[in-house]
């Protein structure tokens, strides 16, 4: 007699807007996921608002149970199911963003980064559910919710990805799609990473390590991937088999499909997304349109999350990172919410505002100035104000302060990073920071770097009804690293 399938991973509250939402889950098998939703804590006015279509092995039998209809500002109390009995209590809470435009004071959360097992055992996102806890009362510093931006696992570390319980105490770089979503089961599993998505809405975006260390598509016809020389010598004198640092298509879309499963469907709808083959499979052909970049908005704020990875091609004079797409509608974006939203935060996996005079993989921004100075260029020309960026992938905290466009037209904008959650950090980046010379940048202030694993806080304020952004880093005792800083 088969067992009932039960949940693996999950729930967590994914595209939460002012009137709907995107309820999680990854099963072990067979089923449908069933959302239920209560206005009481003590969940005895609980009823089905939802329910997810069939789980599939295709998807590794992850779902989305949607919610629509609900009121604005609002808290539920909610728990996803496999069966149609009324559970006795709820698994988590939300509360419903604002009508967009109408100025609201929030705080959320942010960051990348995160091994668990390697320098701790998920204990800052403990750190991250006490803080939320903490501040739940306070209008302005409650948590909304948290944006995790890039490598939220790390598919190619055999030393802590999960693997070695399928592979042996030697492990393996995951190069299969059933690989990838098992590293997921082991990070996402964890039980404080677990237990803060109960109750704090993520929204995500993927960096490289999602694929592996600091890939990207040889040509723009991305029939192959690479990875640094480096890597693959150190692979293969560490004895690692040649499909652990080689990376044909198939192994980047098996990781993509992971990707999907975990983190891209139960996200806001993607601006304008891929097209996929009869199997649900990406297509990523040469002049295959889309991204995985979406865009939401928090009453007066309105967030554009890159797809910095995805469409990433470098191999020698032909170097982009956006592709043609979704440049566009980032232009589109920009100028639209240029005078509907104050407040503007592009989030990206890499910084923008900090380069290193040693960044020898060049796989940041800063290796791709062509599309980094057009971007400068395009928010200063059009006088876009109100820009904030955020950026993780550095394993080093920091905010900077420029002015960016041509001479003659530039405007303030700031950067704040937050990385690592739980990972090795680099304690030289201070060290490191060279200002941006291409003459489109000016006015460059590091005004603080930390290598002390974190989370960070942005707190958004319309005190005489301007808007004050500030930001700050707290460690895994839940202490602030800094003051406050921002405008």
């Amino acid at each position: 007699m088969s067992q009932s399938p039960k949940l693996l991973l999950g729930p967590l509250i994914g595209g939460l807007s002012d009137t709907a939402a995107n309820l999680w889950a990854r099963a072990d098998g067979p089923g449908r996921l069933r959302a239920w939703l209560g206005r009481r804590a003590d969940f005895s006015d609980a009823a089905e608002a939802g329910k997810s279509r069939p789980l599939r092995a295709e998807d590794g039998f992850a779902g989305v149970a949607p919610v629509g209809g609900l009121r604005r500002e609002t808290t539920y109390y909610y728990a996803v199911t496999l069966t149609g009995r009324p559970p006795a209590k709820p698994d988590g809470q939300f509360t419903t963003f604002p009508r967009p435009g109408r100025p609201r004071p929030f705080s959320f959360a942010f960051g990348s980064c995160f091994c668990p097992g390697k320098i701790a055992n998920g204990e800052i996102f403990a750190s991250l559910e006490s803080h939320r806890r903490a501040v739940e009362t306070d209008a302005a510093r409650k948590l909304r919710f948290t944006l995790l931006i890039g490598d939220q696992v790390y598919a190619d570390d055999w030393k802590f990805n999960g693997l070695k319980e399928q592979y042996g105490e030697k492990g393996r770089v995951a190069v299969s799609l059933e690989d990838y979503r098992n590293v997921y089961a082991h990070v996402w599993g964890n039980e404080h990473f677990r237990a803060a998505l109960t109750n704090l809405p993520a929204f995500m975006t993927l960096d490289d390590h999602e694929v592996d260390d600091d890939w990207r598509w040889t040509s723009s016809f991305r029939r192959a991937g690479s990875i640094p020389w480096w890597d693959k010598i150190g692979r293969f004198f560490k004895g690692r088999k040649a499909e652990e640092w080689r990376l044909p298509r198939r192994r980047i879309l098996a990781a993509l499909q992971a990707y999907w499963e975990h983190q891209g469907m139960h996200a806001p709808p993607m601006t304008l997304p891929p097209e996929v083959d009869e199997d649900g499979q990406y297509v990523l052909e040469r002049y295959a349109p889309g991204s995985l970049a979406y865009s939401f908005t928090y009453g007066c704020a309105a967030f554009f999350v890159l797809d910095t990875r995805s469409m990433r091609v470098k191999k020698g004079n032909d170097r982009r990172m956006l592709g043609d797409d979704q440049w566009r509608i980032l232009k589109a974006w920009l100028l639209d919410a240029k005078d509907r939203y104050p407040v503007k935060f592009i989030v990206t996996s890499c910084s923008i505002l900090f380069p290193m005079w040693i960044d020898i993989p060049g796989d940041r921004w800063s290796g791709f100035r062509e599309e980094r100075d057009k971007l400068l260029r395009f928010i200063g020309e059009n006088d876009i104000r109100g820009v904030y960026f955020l950026a993780g992938d550095l394993h080093s905290g920091h905010a900077v302060s420029a002015e960016i466009g041509p001479k003659g037209c530039r405007v303030p904008v700031w950067e704040f990073c937050s990385t690592p959650f739980e990972q090795e950090t680099n304690r030289w980046a201070r060290c490191m920071y060279l200002p941006i010379l291409s003459g489109l940048a000016g006015n460059q202030k590091p005004v603080f770097t930390t290598h002390e694993p974190h989370f960070g806080v942005v707190e958004v304020t319309y005190p005489r009804g301007k808007p004050s952004v500030k930001f700050c880093l707290y460690n895994r005792a839940g202490d602030p690293l800094h003051p406050p800083v921002g405008d």
